[in-house]
């Protein structure tokens, strides 16, 4: 579960309030304040009726610091309460009780709080309610030195229980009443620190209401804290507001130039041209060659008489220089939206930081970076999709039932492993045998053995049987003899309709190689057939290999031959594929650059940049948040890699491409209606 991302508007009394409804982004969905909240307490409930306590003290913690507004700020404050109370005593949950106690005596769950406070004075551990007891304490105190220690027992009470507020309040109320000048400087570095990295929104709104604007120390860091988060949380009008008065108020401030670095950040970050496209791409270092085949597949898709300006910017395949390209593109050049994240590592911060500064974002990566915010924007064929496609057709077309995995010990292979069962699964369909690797093997002969039972014969019936036959022959040498031949004639058990393996073609190789040497067969010409089931004396029923866009690569069919003949694997974009705007590309990025284009990513970025082209002509917005919005309807748009839609959320839908081998060839397979889904297209003749 990600934190919430952002704020979009709070009101505030200290400032003018937003109009409209409060706005939020949970997990990159945007909804209102009031349902924010309700759905993250409805997210620990869960968690605590499924025996997952540390979840939900999560969840419950998220409500009561950041939406303590909300309708279900009274419910989380005290499920908060007693979810600790349970796990780590009544000392830890004492301040959240007290609160809910002060500030809700009317709530249905009181007579159950008031049930645990008394349970826990009964037992000898008071609840630690400290806003109270020391509140009488201190101002029941004789002298500042007492004081000064009730203050500070306070604020060790409050930090225990998670109440940085209130560790806050008694830091600033020991602050008042002590003498040494060292000592207060180093309890005003302690309160800042905390106001940095502890507070909430709410909690610093709070604050700065009962400090009052007039008070230097801590207003001031408070309004600086406060025109921050409004300017990370896109409230650019309050956080310009919040930031000038600020500088009206402090303007020696040691923050006064971060204050005006953001104004001027927020000046330049509202400026937009519309017909300015940002691109960042690696054009040197070591994913040279990917950049620049990109940028032609980009130029190509814009086409000479488009009116939009290309702004590029090499990201010198450096990771620690794409936030700082994006926040270029978007401060200085004042792109209405920008393009570019080929691998994950450039992706990823690009996705952050264009969701900061308000920007769309359309990336090709597969990672999925659009949990960052509804800017970012994903065309690639995801990973999900990819198996969703594949499943789909291997059991409502081609009719499979069950299957095999054989997969590397790595984040890829473990990934797509399980993405192929989940959907097996959901089709009702049978997983019947499961073999790992470890990701550098370059001999798979033991993980194919085990698959088909070849690896301990003594376990097998039919093996000792035969056995038994050759012990009855007359002498020891012919006994020898028949064993060897027993040994080479056992039958693989198989099954298995098919088998799948997320890999990469060097490594299938060597893996269709094994199990060609384990006699699984994956030839369905009926010739071919004939002739394999006279030479291994009995018949066979050919097993179809299953695998991942990786496959599709003119190496998987030089390396392996035959050994991977018929087996299938899905893609967004295939060279050789027949339909209209596939074509298209291909003469065109041929014609232009003398080449054909790589499977991945020229297609992508080609079609990634003819759909930012037609939502700014379909729409000639003249902000980011209209041609966010124009991105969003997007329908249907016909791509090299497919028809693509964003109707249903920022990633793109589209109907994956399924690839078979075919006489040593990739090839496309057509696309099947639904009434022939039953029918099983590669079945001899």
């Amino acid at each position: 579960m990600n934190s919430i991302a952002s704020i979009l508007c709070l009101s505030v009394t200290v400032l003018p309030a937003c109009v409209g409804p409060k706005l939020v982004i949970l997990n990159g969905v945007e909804m209102t304040y009031d349902d924010a909240a309700k759905r993250l307490y409805e997210q620990g409930e869960t968690a605590l009726s499924n025996g997952d306590p540390t979840t939900a003290r999560a969840r419950f913690m998220e409500v009561v610091n950041r939406f303590a507004d909300a309708p279900s700020a009274a419910d989380a404050l005290f499920a908060l309460g007693a979810v600790l109370e349970r796990e780590e005593g009544c000392r830890a949950s004492g301040a959240y009780l007290g609160r809910f106690l002060n500030q809700h005596p009317s709530h249905p769950k009181v007579s159950e709080a008031k049930t645990i406070v008394a349970r826990c004075e009964a037992s000898g551990q008071p609840l630690n309610v400290p806003d109270t007891v020391h509140e009488e304490n201190f101002q029941d105190a004789n002298t500042d030195s007492d004081r000064l220690d009730i203050a500070q027992k306070a604020a060790t009470d409050a930090t225990d229980a998670r109440n940085y507020a209130g560790t806050v309040r008694w830091l600033l109320q020991a602050r008042t009443v002590e003498q040494d000048s060292a000592a207060r400087d180093a309890l005003e570095a302690k309160i800042t620190d905390l106001i940095d990295r502890k507070l909430s929104f709410v909690e610093i709104r709070q604050l700065l209401e009962e400090q009052g604007n007039n008070v230097a120390f801590p207003s001031e860091v408070l309004t600086y804290k406060l025109g921050r988060v409004q300017y990370h949380a896109r409230d650019l009008a309050s956080a310009k507001e919040t930031l000038a008065r600020f500088i009206q108020s402090w303007p020696a401030s040691t923050y006064a130039d971060g204050a005006r670095g953001l104004l001027a950040r927020i000046d330049a970050r509202q400026e937009v041209e519309p017909l300015k496209v940002g691109v960042f791409l690696p054009l040197s270092g070591v994913h040279e060659t990917f950049g620049k085949h990109a940028l032609e597949a980009i130029r190509l898709g814009l086409g000479k008489k488009s009116k939009i300006d290309l702004v590029v910017r090499d990201t010198k395949s450096d990771p620690s220089r794409i936030a700082e390209t994006v926040s270029g593109l978007v401060l200085e050049e004042h792109v209405i939206a920008i393009l570019g994240g080929i691998f994950s590592y450039e992706a990823a911060p690009a996705a952050y930081k264009a969701q900061e500064l308000g920007v769309p974002f359309l990336t090709i990566s597969k990672t999925d970076v659009t949990t960052a915010g509804p800017y970012v924007f994903r065309n690639a064929l995801s990973d999900e999709a990819e198996m969703r496609a594949l499943v789909s057709h291997a059991m409502d077309v081609l009719g499979m039932k069950s299957f095999a995995i054989l997969y590397p010990r790595h984040n890829y292979g473990e990934e797509l492993y399980n993405l192929f069962w989940d959907e097996v699964e959901k089709r009702n369909g049978e997983i019947r045998g499961i073999e790992v690797y470890e990701k550098d093997d370059t001999t798979f002969s033991w993980p194919v053995k085990r698959l088909v039972a070849r690896d301990r014969l003594e376990g097998r019936a039919d093996y000792r049987r035969a056995l038994d036959e050759c012990n009855r022959q007359p002498d020891a040498y012919r006994k020898a003899r028949c064993r060897e031949q027993v040994q080479k004639d056992v039958k693989p058990l198989i099954d298995f309709d098919g088998l799948f393996i997320p890999d990469y073609p060097r490594t299938v190789a060597m893996i269709s190689a094994a199990l060609a040497f384990e006699d699984i067969i994956v030839e369905k010409d009926p010739k071919r057939l004939r002739v394999i089931r006279r030479t291994l004396g009995y018949n066979v029923q050919p097993v179809t290999l299953l695998g991942t866009s990786g496959w599709n690569s003119e190496k998987l069919v030089d390396t392996s031959g035959r050994t991977v003949e018929n087996a299938i694997f899905p893609d967004a974009f295939f060279s050789g594929a027949e339909d209209r705007p596939a074509v298209q590309f291909l003469r065109a990025f041929e014609k232009k650059y003398g080449r054909t284009p790589l499977t991945y990513p020229e297609a992508l970025m080609y079609d990634s940049i003819r759909l930012i082209k037609a939502a700014i002509e379909a729409s000639q917005p003249t902000s980011r948040d209209a041609l966010r919005e124009a991105l969003r309807t997007i329908h249907d748009h016909p791509g090299a890699s497919g028809n693509i839609s964003f109707t249903q959320g920022n990633d793109a839908q589209r109907a994956p491409r399924i690839l078979t081998v075919k006489d040593g060839r990739i090839v496309e397979i057509p696309r099947v209606e639904k009434d022939k889904r039953k029918t099983r297209l590669d079945a001899p003749n």
